[in-house]
């Protein structure tokens, strides 16, 4: 077991130090840790600069939001973590396919084994220098590295999903999470159903996603079935750290060309809460605290740049989150961001799996007549981008649009479902030519009813854009409206490809 001393070390510093003992558990992986040059970067533990500001009032301690409707109090996060999540073959994984003791495999056995049995989806340098970021080892080694501290519970994030029930934890329908690991950047899905029976790495089954189906697995090919995540408890060894979880596995992991192939031909639904790591190593996404100190959250990006992958364009924004602890909200997970000001903000977007063409999409919600408008601009240069699509009027939901007067009626094509699976999948069609979808049918606004069936939840269409896997692509808001008091409201973005949005043999589902 880890010692006091050993929980307050760096998280490449426990690496460091099962080499020196030579444990057995995952051994393998952190001698390819250390020849990857990896383990020094592994070491940071906080943002020290961040602590300085905060402590001298640099960052203030909370702010003060107002909009047209209400005043709200934001709290600062005290600290800035960093933090790291390890997925590791175990060493009974490398004796069985090495066919040789734990202790005397090498990074050069692992590196030839991983030529030979790894289809990567981009080609790299195969060569003895491990820790060239062009090199095969080094990307096989990083895509098992996310730099978030993900605890078990955090894995993927039971909230409001289809019949799930919180207080006895009863499984709904399935969940998952997409992160974006080190090296370069790829995406790694994190799914569980009821019918996995356990947590997966990049498993695809075949879900009922009927109009009237439930949403839950038929079935799974083996080549899909994804790699299960054991519990570092199964070893007998802690592998929680103050800077990182390990998570053994007992089959190989890569970004081969078949998961890129798989995760490239499904619509991606990510919470934007998920990209930016920040939010899950100071335990402020979905905290479960009832404190409004951490249910309010304002993030200082406009004073500093607390998170990595956004970049607040002007004085006059300032960027907040909801956990939504208790609230019941028509939002993916409950939370969502709210930006406050004359909203001008840049987002850093996780990669796509495949090169294509995907539809950009984001989830709206107009609750409240505080929400603004916003112009969105896509490109590779978060400098210099390209108008992407019409305004979006976030006041506007599917009936209504919302005023601080009245709720003014509007016919953007939307009608209820009716049951009748014809009618209403022509309707939808006729909906989203006009640029809208409803909400998913998979999350729940308050209990139990579908956030499709919400009347202020939306997903509008911003526009089709080509985009390469390995290519790093920015989406910038802008709100057109000269108005300070007005909110900002982001909840989920997805990338749906053209296979998916522009199938002739099977619509797009309703989930």
């Amino acid at each position: 077991m880890a010692t006091a001393l050993q929980a307050q070390e760096g998280f490449g510093t426990y690496l460091r130090n099962v080499i020196q003992k030579q444990e057995k558990g995952i051994l393998v992986t952190a001698k390819l840790i250390e020849a990857c040059g990896l383990c020094d970067s592994l070491d940071l533990l906080m943002d020290y600069e961040y602590e300085r500001r905060y402590q001298q009032g640099v960052i203030p301690t909370n702010i003060r939001c107002d909009d047209i409707v209400s005043s709200y109090l934001f709290y600062a996060p005290r600290h800035r973590r960093y933090g790291y999540t390890l997925f590791a073959e175990t060493d009974d994984f490398w004796e069985n396919v090495l066919g040789k003791s734990y202790k005397a495999v090498t990074a050069a056995d692992v590196a030839a084994y991983i030529r030979q049995h790894c289809q990567f989806a981009k080609d790299y340098i195969s060569n003895g220098d491990y820790s060239n970021p062009e090199n095969d080892l080094y990307q096989f080694v990083t895509y098992h590295l996310l730099n978030r501290r993900l605890s078990a519970d955090r894995l993927v994030n039971h909230v409001n999903e289809l019949e799930y029930q919180r207080n006895s934890f009863k499984l709904g329908v399935p969940v998952c999470e997409y992160y974006t690991t080190m090296g370069d950047r790829r995406l790694l899905r994190v799914y569980e159903s009821k019918e996995s029976q356990g947590i997966y790495l990049n498993r695809f089954p075949v879900l009922d996603n009927r109009r009237q189906g439930t949403y839950h697995e038929l079935s799974c090919d083996p080549d899909k079935a994804g790699i299960l995540i054991n519990w570092p408890s199964d070893y007998n060894i802690d592998y929680v750290t103050i800077g990182g979880i390990i998570y053994p596995i007992g089959q190989l992991l890569a970004f081969d060309k078949a998961t890129a192939q798989n995760m490239g031909s499904i619509r991606l639904r990510l919470d934007v809460a998920s990209f930016f790591p920040e939010m899950a190593n100071n335990d402020i996404r979905l905290s479960q605290s009832a404190e409004e100190s951490r249910a309010n959250v304002y993030l200082p990006c406009d004073i500093y740049s607390y998170l990595d992958d956004l970049t607040v364009n002007n004085n006059n924004t300032l960027f907040c989150y909801w956990t939504g602890y208790g609230r019941g909200w028509a939002n993916m997970q409950g939370d969502e961001f709210a930006c406050f000001g004359l909203q001008d903000i840049t987002l850093r977007l996780p990669p796509v799996p495949k090169s294509g063409t995907y539809e950009l999409r984001l989830a709206t919600q107009s609750g409240n007549a505080n929400r603004t408008t916003i112009q969105t601009y896509f490109g590779t240069d978060g400098d210099n981008m390209s108008l992407l699509g019409m305004p979006v009027d976030e006041r506007q939901g599917p009936i209504y649009l919302r005023t601080k007067s009245t709720n003014i009626p509007i016919y953007i094509g939307y009608e209820s479902d009716t049951g009748d699976d014809c009618y209403d999948q022509m309707r939808d069609n006729e909906f989203y030519e006009n640029g809208y979808m409803k909400s998913c049918k998979q999350y729940c606004a308050g209990s139990t009813t579908s956030m499709r069936e919400d009347q202020t939840a939306l997903r509008r269409v911003l526009g089709r854009v080509r985009m390469e896997a390995d290519q790093t692509y920015f989406l910038r808001f802008k709100s057109v409206l000269d108005n300070p008091n007005t909110q900002l409201y982001l909840d989920f973005i997805e990338f749906c490809p053209e296979c998916v949005y522009d199938n002739p043999n099977e619509p797009e589902d309703i989930w």
